[in-house]
């Protein structure tokens, strides 16, 4: 069957719809369907249309297996739905392929084996709707897929495994109570800033009432992005009854990434986050690790077990900009590195930036013992932030002069005198 330039292609006033090698092209809405209906839809080919479904009423199902949609305004315009599953098929050109808002029931959303080449998808689930999104052997061309938890009372699980983005970007707000995130297996290649936006390749935020349970992003492979960050944390504080989640960042390979810092984490609500068994190589980056959370008595962020390009000390610790670079910043934990990069050679070591005085007069980092600064002719340069922690001091002679590089300061949880 063929429909071509109709107002309404095809209308149902039916509950159970299955259609199939159907092609609609060239309409303002192809299909219309009753309240609560369900629709399968095989082998079927939309072009050119303003909807193929514009369904603001209740859908309960929808599966669509080996279909096509091009060049099409909004693909799949859905409001409460309870499953909608997309295999085998193939979205390209349009404003929106997939938009999902459901407010009141759980949704269940499986993705596999499909292609959206310039496509926005947008998964939103509000209020008292659960959200459980899987996408699995996917490819993403010049596509974001968006996704968004509000929901009061349940968590909300997304996965993302093995999937490619070729110049696309994952983005979620995960706003339920105790959110779960799965990114594994996947790769984000040839990322770049898009006019204004500075989304990075992936781009996680959450609420200040609301925290992270989980999110897991592992075993990915960050190529040749520029201009933006691989993956960016952007979580504001909590509030005072709530407990932090974790965040892993574990196992993935960073590559010839240029023009922004790899890794961004700006995190108030100070969850438990590892940073490890990663490989970086990118020399044309300011930064692999920037952290932008302020600095909490007692907090560190371990990123040891990685492995950075090199195997010099002193190179990895200038790959991280935290306390160290910045007093006002948060602190990397770095107690071992991988000195190869197959990672089979472990070092392990205490924390990286321990108390260092140079033959250059050159200062700063960890005091792992009590110290004493005599004086001397040339000025000491503090070149990194000096820490002492409780239980050491730091006894600085007469006539003794610091010099601070910009942003390093003194953090005291022990003594200076």
């Amino acid at each position: 069957m063929k429909v071509r330039g109709a107002e309404v292609a095809l209308s149902f006033a039916v509950g159970d719809v299955r259609l199939q090698n159907v092609e609609i092209s060239s309409s303002v809405r192809a299909l219309s369907l009753a309240s609560n209906a369900s629709l399968q839809l095989s082998n079927c080919r939309f072009y050119d249309n303003q909807y193929v479904l514009n369904a603001a009423q209740n859908i309960w199902h929808l599966n669509v297996s080996s279909c096509g949609f091009n060049r099409i305004r909004y693909a799949l315009r859905l409001r409460e739905v309870r499953f909608v599953g997309v295999e085998d098929s193939q979205f390209s050109d349009n404003t929106q392929s997939l938009y999902i808002s459901a407010q009141r029931y759980p949704v269940a959303l499986l993705m596999k084996r499909s292609r959206f080449d310039n496509n926005d998808i947008q998964i939103t689930a509000r209020q008292y709707a659960r959200l459980s999104a899987s996408v699995e052997d996917c490819v993403f061309n010049s596509s974001t897929l968006r996704v968004s938890t509000h929901g009061r009372r349940e968590s909300s699980i997304v996965m993302v495994a093995n999937s490619t983005f070729h110049s696309s970007r994952i983005t979620a707000s995960l706003v339920s109570q105790g959110a779960n995130l799965s990114i594994v297996g996947s790769s984000f290649r040839r990322v770049v800033q898009w006019y204004w936006a500075a989304a990075a390749a992936v781009e996680l935020s959450a609420s200040y009432l609301r925290s992270v349970q989980n999110v897991v992003i592992a075993d990915n492979v960050f190529e040749e992005n520029s201009g933006v960050p691989c993956i960016k944390v952007n979580t504001p504080a909590l509030s005072t009854d709530m407990n932090a989640g974790s965040i892993s960042i574990v196992g993935n390979r960073f590559s010839n990434h240029s023009g922004s810092n790899v890794i961004v984490l700006n995190d108030r609500a100070y969850h438990r986050v590892q940073l490890r068994r990663n490989a970086f190589q990118n020399p044309l980056c300011p930064f692999e690790i920037e952290i932008q959370s302020p600095w909490k008595s007692g907090y560190a962020i371990n990123s040891s077990e990685n492995w950075w390009g090199s195997a010099n000390r002193t190179y990895v610790a200038e790959r991280v900009s935290d306390a160290f670079v910045d007093s006002k910043k948060a602190q990397v934990s770095i107690t071992s590195v991988y000195a190869d990069p197959e990672m089979t050679q472990l070092e392990i070591f205490p924390e990286l930036r321990t108390w260092n005085v140079t033959d250059e007069k050159l200062v700063g980092g960890e005091l792992d013992r009590n110290v004493t600064l005599t004086s001397s002719s040339v000025p000491y340069l503090v070149n990194k932030t000096i820490y002492i922690p409780k239980g050491f001091y730091l006894h600085l002679k007469e006539n003794v002069t610091l010099h601070f590089a910009e942003n390093r300061g003194v953090i005291v949880e022990g003594k200076s005198v």
